[in-house]
């Protein structure tokens, strides 16, 4: 069992300013909100081998998609296509151990399951002027017409890389290296300043 309150989240330094990247007129264009406490199980196989894909499916209830740049989700796990036999699967990390375990009795052969959870964070972007902020940030047409909900990209965003998706409610999911965490935030907090930015600092289940 972790302890929460022992634990520094990557921009745990950022918790107490909160509300000091606000306009001047009290708006907040953008608000970033952190999800630390997340399993990431990287997940390796070929697409065209039943018993992978079988396996896969059932010890996640989710289905990996062989098309390019998808992500498939139900409640709070989903799996990220990373490459054509490549897979980020991302739950609470409550769930890490049941999975690993799941995946082990159910995986065999030419797989791999890589246990990346210590090297990545995530972080949500959303509010009314989300676009113009990613498109400060990076070089991917984020345009509505070409990136909808549930498509993932791996891409450059400020100088550093992300894995970018689009969730149903308009809002954006990257998830980045925790080296990184600081170096983004800031950046999105540069990118923010027009619009008035938030950070939230908290844990996830």
């Amino acid at each position: 069992m972790l302890n929460k309150n022992s634990i520094e989240t990557p921009l745990h330094y950022h918790a107490d300013q909160e509300s000091s990247y606000a306009a001047g007129s009290g708006n907040t264009g953008i608000v970033i909100k952190e999800y630390p406490l997340l399993s990431h199980l990287i997940l390796r196989g070929r697409a065209t081998d039943s018993a992978f894909v079988d396996g896969v499916a059932l010890s996640t209830q989710l289905n990996i998609s062989r098309i390019p740049n998808r992500v498939v989700s139900i409640e709070q796990e989903s799996i990220y296509w990373l490459g054509p036999s490549e897979w980020l699967l991302v739950s609470p990390y409550s769930r890490k151990d049941e999975l690993k375990q799941a995946l082990d009795k159910h995986l065999s052969g030419h797989v791999a399951v890589v246990d990346v959870s210590g090297g990545q964070t995530m972080l949500n972007l959303q509010g009314e002027h989300v676009h113009e902020v990613l498109m400060k940030s990076s070089v991917y047409d984020f345009h509505p017409d070409n990136f909808q909900p549930g498509k993932c990209v791996q891409t450059t965003f400020a100088k550093a890389g992300a894995l970018v998706s689009k969730k149903n409610d308009g809002s954006f999911d990257l998830i980045i290296r925790r080296s990184f965490a600081d170096y983004i935030a800031e950046w999105l907090i540069d990118a923010s300043k027009e619009y008035g930015c938030r950070i939230e600092v908290g844990f996830n289940q």
